[in-house]
């Protein structure tokens, strides 16, 4: 089965998630992994094999686990408050989880931040169409936080070029979806202001 949809975070969902106070120390874990993952675009194979040596001044330098070659991403104010958290602590440079724990936490985080859109998703399964309606903090992976850098970063303006550069996407189609599916978002923004005039 395959989503047809790109799902990740608007930018709202990702600030209100950022900034929420967890009561429980496992969900703050698991939220602050996956605002790294949308904040850095890094995989979830590379987040899990950082170490403290990985993060070099103004960057994150990394042998990406899937093509093995050589990986940087400049940090931001989000990534650099998280690394900022967990250092000289145990958990550095970010809290070490496996992916089915962080596929199960994420999603009570973003039901507790109340990121419950209703999203109607289209799979095909061996030829067939099926659709089904999922709260969309159902829906949220750690494959969505790489979407989500990717899709914020195209709708804020950063240029196409870096965007590649920083995720590592070599297939021209893969990241076409994402600059198609901005491009469909800005015109509904677009639309919203102006056809009211």
């Amino acid at each position: 089965t395959e989503f047809t949809e790109i799902i990740c975070l608007t930018l709202d969902e990702f600030i209100r998630l950022s900034n929420h106070k967890f009561k429980s120390r496992k969900l703050d874990y698991v939220r602050d992994i996956y605002i790294f993952g949308c904040s850095t675009g890094l995989r979830f194979s590379d987040l899990r094999a950082l170490n403290a040596s990985n993060v070099q001044e103004e960057f994150i330098v990394f042998n990406v686990q899937k093509t093995r070659e050589n990986g940087v991403v400049p940090l931001n104010k989000y990534s650099r408050a998280i690394l900022k958290k967990y250092k000289g602590t145990v958990h550095e440079p970010v809290p070490k989880i496996s992916n089915q724990k962080l596929n199960q936490y994420i999603k009570e985080c973003c039901k507790e931040v109340g990121i419950d859109t209703q999203m109607t998703i289209t799979r095909f399964s061996g030829g067939k169409r099926k659709e089904a309606t999922y709260p969309k903090y159902d829906l949220i992976t750690s494959h969505t936080a790489r979407k989500t850098f990717t899709t914020l970063s195209l709708l804020m303006g950063v240029p196409e070029r870096v965007v590649k550069t920083i995720t590592g996407h070599k297939k021209e189609e893969n990241f076409k979806r994402y600059v198609n599916f901005t491009k469909e978002y800005e015109k509904q923004q677009m639309e919203k202001v102006w056809d009211k005039i």
